[in-house]
C-alpha cells in the first residue's frame, strides 16, 4: 500500500470514526431508530489508471490513492427512542433489513451514533464476501 495518500479522493473518504463490530443507531425519516452494525472496513488502494464504480458512475484514478469502503448491516426502523435502540443492541435483539451494503466512509458515518459493539460473526460476512468477490473483478461498486 502507498505510504502517502494521493489527492484524488477527498480526506473524508480516508477516515472513519467507527470500527468493525461497532453497533450504531440512526434515526430514520419515519422518526424511528434502527440498529446498524459495521461488518468490515477495507482500505482500497487504486493505482493510476485504475477505476472504481461509485453510485453507478465509473471514476478513473489519475494518481495512486486510497479510500475506505465500509461494509455494514442496516437494521429495520423499529425503535421509538435512542435508548430503546441502545438496549436492543446490548441484548442482541434487533432486526436486520439489509444484510450488507458497501459505502464510502462519509456516507456510512452520516447520522450514526455509537451505541455498543459486538464481534462480527462469520455468517454475518456472507453478503460481504459475495460483494468483495465481485468488486475485485470490477463487477461491483460502492454507494
Amino acid at each position: 500500500m502507498a505510504a502517502n495518500a494521493g489527492n484524488f479522493f477527498p480526506p473524508d473518504y480516508k477516515q472513519f470514526p467507527f470500527k468493525e463490530g461497532d453497533l450504531l443507531a440512526s434515526k430514520r425519516s419515519d422518526g424511528k431508530y434502527a440498529v446498524n452494525k459495521i461488518l468490515k472496513i477495507d482500505k482500497v488502494v487504486l493505482k493510476a489508471g485504475e477505476s472504481i464504480n461509485i453510485q453507478g458512475k465509473k471514476f478513473v484514478v489519475p494518481e495512486e490513492d486510497y479510500l475506505l469502503i465500509v461494509s455494514a448491516a442496516y437494521g429495520e426502523s423499529e425503535f421509538d427512542t435512542l435508548e430503546q435502540a441502545r438496549h436492543a443492541a446490548a441484548s442482541g435483539h434487533w432486526k436486520v433489513q439489509i444484510g450488507h451494503a458497501p459505502n464510502r466512509a462519509p456516507g456510512a458515518a452520516a447520522g450514526q451514533t455509537y451505541i455498543g459493539s459486538a464481534p462480527v460473526a462469520e455468517w454475518e460476512l456472507a453478503g460481504y464476501r459475495q460483494w468483495k468477490s465481485a468488486f475485485t473483478k470490477g463487477e461491483a461498486g460502492v454507494f
